[in-house]
């Protein structure tokens, strides 16, 4: 019998744990051989649910395996960043909601990739539809993921689908947003704490022409973050290094004030993302008057090109 193996990219954020979880679990109940797994070290904001709402996660090592022949991706639409047992010509579904064009690498693959607010709403309409309802452990994971991808819904990414999706999540399962509450506070003390461990988690290098940019990503509650600026760039300076990029940035999103904090250290990026997001730099740092998220910047930053 065919076995699917449903995943995200590795260290994967709230929204690819809460659908590889979820997702494998509907696949079984209407009829699949499914299973959901994460791959090395998850997030933060996971680590909430881990610890504070005693969700068990599937973990494994990234490494070779021969369980699985089929694949189906969530939160993910390219080979960038997955485990590496995945073998492009045996994707057969993929479940995203960023700007791409993964049917030129995923040729046999049924793709849904909507630009909306979390992967998670789409895999809570696929429940619906089914008449089927999540785990209540699920529902929490998928609840919360909605939110952390919306940026707490002040992101410009933000769809009536997400919300509906968060109001039946709401009525059916007795949620609050004092979970949600709860998980930001969790996930930026965790941040707090070791701040070159989050940023190496979260690390993403992404081509962007004939370059590759290492693009970083924080959500937080509040800017208290930012005390540690010194840690910050030697940290990313640490990582170029290793990954050999063009040029890094960060994006530091800060929900309480609703803003995002931009650093840098390049001229070349400052200079890109001036023009692809309207940054003004004082020195390394600029401040954005809204929160903007990395899967929105990189797209502008992508049609830039690159400077000589």
């Amino acid at each position: 019998m065919t076995k699917i193996l449903v995943t995200a990219k590795v260290n994967p954020d709230l929204d690819g744990t809460a659908c590889t979880l979820a997702y494998a679990d509907l696949l079984t109940r209407t009829g699949r051989e499914a299973e959901g797994f994460i791959f090395d070290a998850p997030q933060s904001e996971v680590k909430y649910f881990i610890q504070k709402q005693g969700i068990q996660i599937p973990v494994k090592e990234d490494k070779e395996f021969s369980e699985w022949n089929e694949f189906v991706f969530v939160d993910a639409s390219s080979m960038k960043g997955m485990p590496k047992m995945v073998i492009p010509e045996k994707v057969i579904e993929i479940i995203d909601h960023r700007s791409g064009e993964p049917e030129k690498e995923f040729p046999n693959a049924k793709i849904q990739n909507e630009l909306i607010g979390a992967a998670a709403t789409i895999v809570v309409e696929r429940f619906i539809r089914t008449g089927l309802k999540p785990k209540p452990e699920h529902a929490k994971l998928l609840y919360g993921a909605i939110f952390h991808n919306s940026l707490n819904f002040i992101s410009s990414n933000v769809t009536q689908r997400d919300r509906d999706a968060v109001n039946y999540l709401e009525r059916d399962f007795n949620l609050s947003q004092n979970l949600v509450h709860e998980m930001f506070d969790f996930s930026t003390r965790e941040v707090l704490e070791n701040v070159a461990q989050a940023l190496e988690m979260d690390k993403k290098d992404v081509v962007n022409g004939n370059n590759v940019i290492g693009a970083y990503q924080l959500v937080v509650w509040g800017n208290k973050v930012l005390e540690q600026k010194q840690k910050i760039k030697e940290t990313i300076n640490k990582l170029a290094e290793k990954s050999n990029v063009a040029w890094s940035f960060l994006n530091l999103v800060d929900l309480e004030n609703k803003k995002s904090y931009i650093f840098s250290t390049s001229a070349e990026g400052k200079e890109i993302l001036t023009k692809a997001i309207g940054s003004k730099f004082d020195g390394e740092w600029s401040v954005l008057d809204k929160a903007w998220l990395r899967k929105q910047i990189m797209p502008l930053v992508a049609s830039q090109g690159q400077l000589n």
